[in-house]
């Protein structure tokens, strides 16, 4: 079996899953909430990625996705003040706040199918179709964007999570919320900042997972195998988000090389339920940080 290929289409989906799992551990890190409106925060992101490029043609494919995670991060600084904010002062449970997520999501998959229709539309760029050959090996071009951008967003994260004040404030309100609230840091600035940075992030993940399918309403079912992702690697590690990415990626990318490509869920899945047996809590529990 030909591994090059698997290999780096392993690698470029798990970051895929890797970014989205972000966005739930920095939630679930921040509320205790397993918010599964991530998954359609991310598809939304993806199609204000493509609104702007078709809106703008010839426009630099980086700045297309800047302007998608702005977007997204504006629209779940939105949700979290309209939506979640609202049930947590009326003092909801984690099972209702759940099921809210779920509502939200469906809102959004909705709104998108309303606004851009039922039909799956590919990225109006050269990116989609652009490859490029690594020895003999054809690998598309986005893939660079994708390896490219996951390491420097875990540098900018750990920097803005050790070196400035709002980072380290998200820091000890997630930590110890009684005491930081003593030194005048209050919730509602963590959960806000969460939701943003996670939307974000989201929306960058749906902009570079674009080019390498299509973008339709029901993308956010990516979201789910990148909840796994997070829960494989520890929920709330984002070390851990990432590495559970790569887990999942690469094992569902050689599993359905060597059974068959129809059984990836399902070997995505496996591989979850078979790390959870051994790691109860994830591969990072004990170092999450």
């Amino acid at each position: 079996m030909n591994l090059v290929i698997p290999l780096m289409s392993g690698l470029a989906v798990g970051s895929i899953y890797g970014l989205v799992a972000i966005g739930f551990s920095m939630i679930f890190r921040a509320m205790g909430l397993v918010n599964f409106a991530q998954a359609d925060i991310m598809m939304i992101g993806a199609f204000l990625g493509y609104a702007i490029l078709a809106a703008a043609p010839g426009i630099p494919f980086p700045i297309a996705v800047l302007g998608a995670m702005i977007g997204a991060a504006i629209l779940g600084l939105a949700i979290e003040r309209v939506a979640f904010r609202p049930a947590l002062k009326r003092g909801a449970d984690q099972i209702h706040l759940v099921l809210l997520t779920l509502g939200v999501g469906i809102v959004l998959a909705n709104a998108a199918r309303l606004v851009w229709g039922a039909d799956p539309v590919v990225y109006p760029t050269p990116l989609t179709h652009e490859i490029v050959r690594v020895g003999s090996y054809p690998l598309p071009v986005v893939y660079f964007y994708i390896a490219a951008a996951t390491p420097l967003l875990l540098i900018g994260l750990q920097l803005f999570f050790t070196r400035t004040w709002l980072g380290l404030a998200l820091r000890a309100v997630a930590d110890d919320p009684d005491t930081a609230a003593t030194f005048g840091i209050r919730s509602g600035l963590a959960s806000s900042l969460s939701f943003a940075l996670a939307s974000g992030i989201g929306a960058l993940a749906g902009a570079l997972y674009a080019p390498i399918t299509y973008v339709s309403f029901d993308m956010g079912v990516v979201g789910v195998k990148a909840f796994a992702a997070a829960v494989v690697g520890t929920l709330g590690s984002i070390p851990g988000a990432v590495l559970g990415g790569f887990v999942i990626g690469l094992g569902e990318t050689f599993g359905g090389q060597l059974i068959a490509t129809e059984y990836q869920d399902s070997i995505a899945f496996a591989i979850m339920i078979g790390i959870l047996l051994v790691r109860p809590n994830g591969l990072l529990a004990g170092a999450r940080r």
